[in-house]
């Protein structure tokens, strides 16, 4: 037969490997015959193979059952679960420790799929944008959230081929009322009629087209309509809003089971607002302003036209350098764009911190598979004869792999169920303490994805490797006692250097953090935040009343100083051209306005100049004071600056620079101190009250007593400054916990590694102690040598962790203005390894005091 008519080599392989001995001669002769007869017809190597398979029946094929395999070449959970019952030590710590890091990682999982869930509920989110404007403080941009009434309408008039339509959005507070029910709610919201529409939020009573059809219609939420009317149907009934305007309840809307970034519990018609006139002012910013925008590509040539748009609406401002510049905020990007200003009503995530949050999580993952190899490996020893007499008996080792997997499985079975257990019964602990929002759905689609790779994951990290270590073993080698597992130390090791490095990071990072959070409350701020209390003039009653209100107050032995202001520090800060007489040159400042007691309340220091004077009505009612970094932005000695004009064309506010101050920071530690106008008279929205600190709460309720006098129909709503200041940094207060938390979990996980690797060591060293014992050695002696090899390996992993460590909290500084300086602090970063070693040896004599301590004769009888 010539080569060309030769039949494939596989084919004949596969018979001699897959047919009865007896059979393949046969069956090979038959297909030779096969092959030649159909060499020259169509699809022959079709047709062979098909007589190739047609021969592989059962009736041909070896038997694979043997009387002694079948029992041992499937897995047997009944004796999985006895091989764990008999390691039930070892079991344990494995699923706690299992337990431990599910938990972490099914809180973490949660509150990040809470937090990138925040607007997915919108039907067109990709399409809609947010009307921004961008400004600067000479020559530092920043992003301001909000726009003017006339706004929306003028994009919507002028660009109707790329915006189909407009809502806007404006947050309020106010006094709600049903009959004695009254409550101050800072959560209203006026909005255009289509607002349900566009943000579709769930509605349980109501239409979304028509809702907010009305002018005095009021939408409310679920929560909200019990408050104010329990059972009853709200649908109806009649809101008074501060005691003055009545509105009917039209819908219900569910925002409990949606995140967005907007936060509000009552929905208004913004038509109330037309007969106002400062509505229609194109410089009254205080609301948001969103727009539909098809694709893109529209968006991009919106943003190129908004020049000529600005030009049409702001003719006149250019003379005096006020160009707004508009820009479109993808809704996609706000709610982590945390640095927009004024937009209040908006809440904000940090995407920072939850990509900080997910390595954590993670690593901490990690830990918990990397105790579990370390604890497999430790009871190698233990299970090596079995292993050796099982491969004796003819188990295959694929079987043996698959049944220390599922050995593995199980473990991992038992802690997923008591993670899933533990986390229902603290999850209203981890909100309160961790101050976030989560919300724990397992019957979510995503979750039971999330559960499988987590398994795989768990299985692959922590399974495998075990399970290929043990049944590599050879029984002959196990059989006679020679079993070496030397060829594991590097891993083991390794493993207990990763361990400990991410612990040491995590340690690290939180006394950090835990530094610049002490930082920042404790800098002198150049200012008394003190026992101050903020009352807001949020009604009439009280605002026409605030003079005699203030004279009041004054006339408490309690308090020393009280003034108005339009902004406290920490709080909103208006911006502003600033034109000096005799300067060419302007700059942008921040502004306040205020009255002649801002100074005395707030204890700012006098650099240069003179303070307001309550003597000098007429002279000295438009005065200005500046801060110094405004002073030097002007780049005059200070006092050549007294004395001159100053104007605010953005307010039409004309007066004299009477006085200089010290720079103080009215804003976030984040921020440089950027140059500040403190101006007599303007619009004033709060009102500051320094108390001389004794007896502060009978002080509150005389303020109290005192403000129901000037305003009886309406609650006081305040808040102490250094509160309001506190919340500046609740983000950086979060991290801070959760760090420390996370870093007791990874070390305690770290801890259960170092204990296997410690109950091995002991183990595989027992003959040695032995004979140490015998030759004089004392406990103290053993413990430590046994401990000085896991010392070393904390040692290595501090010198890993360090520069991971410095890199990160460098980078996490820089957000900051005014931060610690880490060369100051350069110990922490030994005290992170000096903790874990300490940790470390206590887990260590805790192992090893039984092998220290046991009669040196059963060791050595024993090997």
């Amino acid at each position: 037969m010539s080569s060309k008519k030769k039949p494939s080599e596989l084919s004949l392989k596969l018979i001699r490997w897959l047919c009865k001995d007896e059979l393949v001669e046969i069956v090979q002769g038959d297909l030779l015959e096969f092959y030649e007869l159909h060499s020259e017809s169509k699809f022959k190597k079709l047709k062979y193979w098909f007589q190739v398979i047609n021969y592989l029946r059962p009736s041909t094929l070896k038997s694979l059952n043997t009387q002694n395999s079948v029992p041992m070449f499937v897995f047997n959970p009944l004796l999985a679960i006895r091989n764990l019952n008999r390691q039930r030590s070892s079991t344990l710590i494995s699923i706690f420790g299992f337990t431990l890091g599910l938990v972490a990682s099914f809180f973490l999982f949660f509150y990040i799929k809470t937090e990138l869930s925040v607007d997915n509920f919108i039907k067109e989110r990709s399409q809609l944008y947010r009307a921004v404007r961008t400004s600067d403080i000479n020559g530092d941009p920043y992003v301001i959230g909000v726009t003017s009434g006339p706004y929306g309408p003028a994009l919507l008039n002028d660009f109707p081929e790329s915006i189909e339509y407009m809502t806007r959005a404006y947050p309020q507070s106010g006094l709600v009322s049903f009959g004695e029910r009254k409550f101050f709610e800072d959560r209203l919201l006026f909005a255009d009629a289509n607002f349900f529409e566009v943000f579709s939020f769930p509605l349980v009573k109501g239409s979304a087209n028509s809702v907010l059809a009305n002018i005095n219609s009021i939408v409310i939420s679920l929560e909200t309509a019990r408050k104010y009317f329990g059972d009853q149907d709200p649908i109806g009934q009649t809101l008074e809003i501060d005691n003055e305007f009545s509105y009917i309840v039209s819908g219900v809307f569910d925002n409990q089971s949606v995140k967005s970034h907007l936060e509000f519990d009552m929905v208004l018609s913004i038509d109330f607002f037309n007969r106002f006139e400062w509505f229609s002012d194109w410089w009254n910013n205080g609301l948001f302003t969103y727009i539909k925008v098809p694709s893109t590509a529209q968006a991009e040539y919106l943003e190129t036209q908004f020049p000529d748009f600005i030009k049409k609406y702001f003719p006149e401002d250019f003379k005096v350098g006020r160009q707004p510049v508009l820009t479109l905020e993808p809704l996609s990007d706000i709610y982590f764009n945390h640095e927009t200003r004024y937009d209040r009503g908006v809440s904000h995530g940090n995407y920072a911190s939850l990509m900080i949050l997910i390595a954590v999580g993670i690593a901490i993952l990690f830990i918990a598979c990397f105790n579990y190899v370390n604890l497999s490996i430790a009871q190698s020893f233990m299970r090596a004869k079995e292993v050796g007499i099982r491969k004796v008996l003819g188990v295959h080792r694929m079987r043996m792999v698959l049944q220390f997997i599922g050995e593995s499985s199980i473990v991992l079975f038992f802690s997923i169920l008591l993670a899933i257990g533990i986390c229902e019964l603290i999850n209203p602990l981890f909100i309160n303490y961790f101050d976030v929002e989560l919300e724990i759905s397992w019957t979510d689609p995503v979750v039971p994805v999330f559960l499988v790779l987590l398994l795989v994951f768990a299985l692959l990290t922590s399974g495998v490797y075990p399970a290929l270590m043990l049944s590599s073993y050879k029984p002959i080698s196990i059989l006679r006692g020679r079993l070496s597992l030397g060829n594991n130390v590097g891993l083991r090791k390794g493993l207990v250097i990763t361990q400990f490095a991410i612990s040491i990071f995590l340690i690290i990072a939180t006394i950090l953090i835990s530094l610049q959070n002490r930082y920042l409350n404790s800098k002198d701020l150049g200012f008394d935040q003190s026992a101050v209390i903020l009352i807001d003039l949020n009604n009439s009653e009280i605002r026409e009343h605030r003079a005699v209100f203030k004279d009041e107050l004054l006339s408490n032995i309690n308090i020393s100083s009280v003034s108005t202001l339009s902004g406290e520090p920490g709080g909103f800060h208006d911006a502003t051209v600033l034109q000096v007489e005799g300067i060419e040159n302007e700059f942008r400042a921040r502004t306040v306005f205020t009255d002649v007691d801002y100074l005395n309340a707030l204890d700012v220091q006098l650099l240069a100049g003179r303070n307001f004077d309550a003597q000098l009505t007429g002279e000295d009612a438009g005065a200005l004071i500046i801060n110094k970094t405004a002073a030097q932005e002007l780049g005059l000695a200070e006092e050549k600056l007294l004395g001159r004009s100053v104007t605010l064309p953005s307010f039409g506010f004309e007066g004299k620079l009477v006085g200089i101050v010290k720079d103080f920071h009215f804003a976030s530690l984040k921020d440089q101190v950027e140059p500040l106008v403190i101006a007599r008279g303007g619009w004033q929205r709060r009102l500051v009250v320094k108390t001389t600190q004794e007896s502060l709460s009978e002080t509150l309720m005389d303020v109290e007593e005192t403000y129901k006098m000037f305003a009886p129909n309406f609650p006081m709503s305040y808040e102490f400054l250094d509160e309001s200041l506190a919340r500046l940094y609740e983000n950086e207060m979060k991290q801070a916990r959760i760090f420390s938390s996370f870093s007791l979990i990874s070390i305690f996980l770290a801890c259960l590694g170092i204990f296997g690797l410690a109950a091995y060591s002991a183990q595989r060293r027992q003959k040695e102690l032995g004979i140490r014992k015998i030759l004089g050695a004392t406990v103290r002696q053993i413990i430590a040598l046994i401990s000085k090899e896991f010392v070393a390996l904390v040692a290595v992993a501090t010198l890993v962790a360090i520069p991971f460590a410095w890199t990160f909290i460098n980078n996490w500084l820089d957000a900051y203005s005014y931060r610690i300086d880490i060369l100051d602090h350069w110990f922490v970063f030994l005290i992170g390894g000096i903790i874990a070693v300490i940790i470390a040896l206590f887990t260590i004599t805790f192992k090893t005091y039984k092998a220290a301590v046991s009669k040196p004769t059963e060791s050595i009888r024993n090997e």
